[in-house]
Parts: structure tokens; C-alpha cells; sequence
């Protein structure tokens, strides 16, 4: 693919607005995320731009907490900020920080879903008359009163998540993603097509 330069190219829109149209893949490169206007740009998508124009990324680590035993905040913590800069023929477009931590809900608790004494799968549901094990989560079908103990005293919901520390080097690579494409989308204009949230494919 030939580069187009940020710095001289009169036709950097038109360039992009096609490539955007023709090139880059709803699913891979960006996706829709709930509740936004507009298609959120992804890694994939992110680094395509900087390959169409000529970019090169440097990512750096430049603050991060590590306490894995929580003494210091009470649970274990795990930040991470990284630093992206783009440049152009060494010549800087753009910059942008990104970070992410383990206190983020995503990261921070799973959701705790009732196992059936009698199958060990998650796939307990509850009516207003009976807990019963869904065959359609792979379930065995079993009903069990609502009173029924082993059932009633499991925790569910929100609950801490207890592989906190499995999840440090997505916590990481999460921060770099973040730097990367907020710093694409200043440095390519390309804000006016994607947006940056915090859904989060790596």
C-alpha cells in the first residue's frame, strides 16, 4: 500500500473517506458499540490508518501500580498509563495516553451465576415458583423449590473477581490499544468517522 502523508496530501479526506468505505471491515476494524453515534474504531482499524499514512507508533509505559497484595489500597491494584506518539518521517503528528486498571467493573468483579447441585453447570434461572437448571444453557432440567438451601445461599451477581491476577498482561495491553487509537484518531482526523470508548477489544 502506498503511504499518503498527513503533511502535504490535498486530498487527506477524500483519501481516508474512501479508504474508511472500501477498506476497512465492520467487526475487524471498528464496531458498533450500544449507545453510541458512531463506529468505534479498534486496534485493527487503528493501525491500518497508520500504515495508509506513513505512520510509525511508539508506545511507552509511563506510570503504573502494582500492588499485589493490597496493602496499600486495600485489594489488590494493578494501573497501568501508557504514552503513544506517531510520528511522520520522525517528525511528530500526534500524542495520547491511555491507561486501564483492575478496579474497572469489567475487570474488578464477574458475574456470579448459581451452579446446580445436581449437573455443576451455571445454568440455574429462577421462576416465581421454582429455581429450575435451563436445558438451553446446557442445563439438566432439574426444578428445585425456591427454598432449596444449597441454591438460595449461593452468591450471585457482581461478585469480586477472584483471577485479578491473570488479567494483568490484558490490563496492560488495554492501555496501549487506548494510547494507540486516541492518538490515531487525532493524527488522521478520523474522529469524524469512529469514536474511541472503552469497550475494549484487544
Amino acid at each position: 500500500m502506498t503511504d499518503i502523508t498527513l503533511a502535504n496530501s490535498p486530498d487527506r479526506y477524500a483519501t481516508l473517506s474512501n479508504f474508511v468505505r472500501q477498506r476497512m471491515v465492520n467487526g475487524t476494524d471498528y464496531g458498533v458499540v450500544p449507545g453510541t453515534n458512531k463506529p468505534t474504531l479498534l486496534k485493527p482499524g487503528a493501525e491500518k490508518l497508520c500504515r495508509l499514512f506513513g505512520l510509525s507508533s511508539d508506545i511507552t509505559l509511563i506510570y503504573s501500580v502494582e500492588d499485589f497484595t493490597g496493602k496499600d489500597h486495600g485489594e489488590p491494584l494493578f494501573y497501568y498509563r501508557y504514552r503513544c506518539v506517531l510520528t511522520w518521517q520522525q517528525q511528530m503528528i500526534a500524542t495520547c495516553e491511555g491507561s486501564c486498571n483492575s478496579w474497572e467493573k469489567k475487570y474488578r468483579y464477574r458475574e456470579e451465576k448459581p451452579v446446580c447441585p445436581k449437573c455443576r453447570v451455571r445454568a440455574i434461572r429462577r421462576s416465581d415458583k421454582e429455581f429450575y437448571c435451563w436445558r438451553k444453557l446446557e442445563g439438566c432440567g432439574a426444578t428445585f423449590p425456591l427454598s432449596y438451601s444449597e441454591i438460595a445461599s449461593q452468591p450471585v451477581g457482581n461478585v469480586p473477581n477472584p483471577e485479578i491476577f491473570d488479567q494483568i498482561n490484558t490490563l496492560q495491553k488495554m492501555a496501549q490499544k487506548r494510547s494507540l487509537v486516541g492518538a490515531v484518531l487525532i493524527a488522521t482526523g478520523a474522529s469524524e468517522f469512529f469514536t474511541q470508548d472503552l469497550d475494549d477489544r484487544v
